[in-house]
C-alpha cells in the first residue's frame, strides 16, 4: 500500500498552497499549526504535546511531514521534537536562517531544508529581463509626504535677518545718542554683542537709558547667537547623519532600486549583485542588521519610505531601469509601485504580492508589468520533494483534514 498521507504544520500562504496542491495530486492531508499542538496538555513542552496530537494519526500512512510556519523559531522547534520522536519519517521544512541548514540536515538524512526566499529571489530577479508589455500613460498624482521635515533653513534665516536688523539699531542709536562716529558705533556694538569688552569704549558717564538699551542689546544678542549656532550645528549634524545612512541624492543612471531588505529583500539583492547590477536599497529599519553587509558588498542603501516623492528624488527614480518592491505587505508594494511609476511610464516595476490570483489581477487592473507571488514559486519546490518520493498511483481525491 502506498503512502499517500501529508502533515502540514505551518501558518500564511505557503503552507496553504502546498495544500492545494497535494489534495490536487490525491494525497491525504493534515494541515495544522504549533499553537494547535500546544494546546493539547502542558504548555511549553512541545515534545509531549506534539507526541500526544500525533496518537490518533496514522502515521503508518503518512509519507511526508512539512514544517513550513513562517517564523523560523517554530520550524526548528518542531523539527527537532520530530526527529526525536518520529525519526524514520521524511521531513521537508522552511527556514530562512541558511546558517542552520547544514548543521540540522548533517544530523538526520531524512530531512530536506529549504530556504523560500532563496528559492524565489532568481525568479524575480529574471523578471529584470522578460519582454515587458505595453502599457498605458500612468495617472499623475501629487505624492504626498507623509512626514513634512521641519524646514530649518527658513528659521536660520529669519534668525539672521532679525539679528542684523538689531546690529543695525545698536549702530545707530550710539551714533546718535552716544555721538560715536559710525565706525567706532559699529566697533562698539560688535564688542558688546561679541561679548569681548575691551574697555576702550564704555558707557561708564553714559544716561541710563543708553546703559538700558546695551543690556537689552547684550540679552537680546545672546539669545540670537544662541539659537542661530545650534540650529546650524543641528543642521550640519543630521546632514552628516544623512549622508551616513545613505540618503543623499543619487546621480545614478541604469541602476535598480530594491524596496525593502527582509528576507525576500536580502535574496533578491544577493542575486543582483551576482548579476553585476547596480542596486539601491530603500530600507525603512535604520537598524537592519543586513545594512553594513551589503554596502560593504558594493550595494548603495538608502534609508527612508519607499512612498515618499523626496526618497524617490534622492534615488534618482526617473533614470532608473527596475524598481522591486518587496515589502511584507501588499498595500505598500503596490502603492510604492504606483508612485514610482507615475515618475517614468517604462519604468520596470516588480511587486512581491503574497496571493498568486492577487497578483494577476493587480497586473491586469492596475497595468503593472510584472507582480509575483513568492509562495506561489515556492510551493512547487516543496511539492517537487514529496513528488520525487512517491510513486503512488491515482487516488480517490479526498478533502483535506483540518485539526
Amino acid at each position: 500500500m502506498k503512502k499517500n498521507g501529508v502533515i502540514i504544520f505551518g501558518s500564511g500562504h505557503l503552507p496553504f498552497r502546498l495544500r492545494t496542491i497535494l489534495i490536487k495530486n490525491n494525497f491525504e492531508v493534515i494541515y495544522s499549526n504549533i499553537n494547535i499542538i500546544n494546546e493539547q496538555t502542558e504548555p511549553g513542552n512541545l515534545i509531549d504535546n506534539l507526541e500526544l496530537y500525533m496518537k490518533n494519526i496514522d502515521l503508518d500512512s503518512v509519507a511526508m511531514i512539512y514544517l513550513l510556519d513562517e517564523k523560523d523559531e517554530n520550524n526548528l522547534q518542531l523539527i527537532i521534537a520530530i526527529i526525536s520522536l518520529y525519526p524514520d519519517i521524511p521531513l521537508t521544512a522552511s527556514l530562512f536562517n541558511e546558517n542552520l541548514i547544514p548543521h540540522l540536515q548533517n544530523k538526520h538524512g531524512k530531512l530536506t531544508i529549504l530556504n523560500p526566499a532563496e528559492i524565489a529571489a532568481p525568479f524575480f530577479v529574471d523578471a529584470l529581463y522578460q519582454p515587458l508589455e505595453k502599457v498605458e500613460t500612468p495617472v499623475t498624482v501629487n505624492i504626498k509626504n507623509h512626514i513634512r521635515p521641519r524646514d530649518n533653513d527658513q528659521l536660520i534665516r529669519k534668525l539672521l535677518l532679525g539679528f542684523m536688523a538689531i546690529i543695525m539699531l545698536a549702530v545707530a542709536f550710539f551714533h546718535f545718542f552716544e555721538n560715536l562716529t559710525w565706525i567706532n558705533s559699529f566697533y562698539f556694538v560688535i564688542v558688546t554683542v561679541a561679548t569681548v569688552g575691551y574697555g576702550d569704549i564704555n558707557l561708564v558717564q553714559s544716561t541710563t537709558f543708553s546703559k538700558v538699551f546695551a543690556i537689552l542689546l547684550i540679552l537680546s544678542s545672546t539669545f540670537f547667537i544662541w539659537m542661530i549656532f545650534s540650529l546650524t550645528i543641528d543642521r550640519v549634524l543630521k546632514k552628516r547623519i544623512q549622508l551616513a545612512l545613505g540618503r543623499k541624492k543619487y546621480n545614478f543612471t541604469d541602476h535598480i532600486i530594491v524596496c525593502g531588505l527582509g528576507r525576500l529583500g536580502y535574496a533578491i539583492v544577493e542575486e543582483l549583485l551576482l548579476r553585476k547590477e547596480k542596486v539601491i536599497i530603500i530600507e525603512q529599519n535604520e537598524n537592519s542588521r543586513h545594512i553594513d553587509y551589503f554596502r560593504h558588498q558594493g550595494a548603495e542603501v538608502y534609508i527612508g519610505d519607499g512612498r515618499l516623492s523626496k526618497v524617490l528624488d534622492d534615488v534618482n527614480i526617473r533614470a532608473a531601469r527596475a524598481m522591486f518592491s518587496v515589502i511584507n505587505n501588499d498595500a505598500l508594494n503596490l502603492e510604492i509601485g504606483l508612485n514610482a511609476r507615475s515618475y517614468k511610464n517604462d519604468l520596470r516595476i516588480i511587486l512581491r504580492i503574497y496571493d498568486d490570483q492577487m497578483s494577476k489581477k493587480i497586473k491586469e487592473y492596475f497595468n503593472i508589468h510584472l507582480s509575483l507571488s513568492a509562495s506561489a514559486i515556492a510551493d512547487q519546490k516543496f511539492f517537487s520533494i514529496i513528488n520525487s518520493l512517491s510513486s503512488h498511483l491515482p487516488l480517490k481525491q479526498s478533502k483535506p483534514v483540518i485539526l
